[in-house]
C-alpha cells in the first residue's frame, strides 16, 4: 500500500519548489505534479 506520509511528504516538497521556482514552464510541470499528488492522496484517503 502506498503511504499517504510518503505523498504528503512529496506534495510539500513540490510546493516549496514551486513558490521557489522563477521559470514559467517549470512551474506550470511543477503545478502539474501537485495536482496529481493532491488527487492521489484523496484518493487513498477515500479508499481506507
Amino acid at each position: 500500500m502506498i503511504s499517504t506520509k510518503l505523498i504528503s511528504y512529496e506534495l510539500n516538497r513540490l510546493i516549496e519548489d514551486y513558490d521557489k521556482c522563477r521559470n514559467f514552464t517549470i512551474k506550470e510541470q511543477i503545478y502539474s505534479d501537485i495536482k496529481l499528488l493532491s488527487e492521489a492522496l484523496l484518493l487513498i484517503r477515500r479508499s481506507t
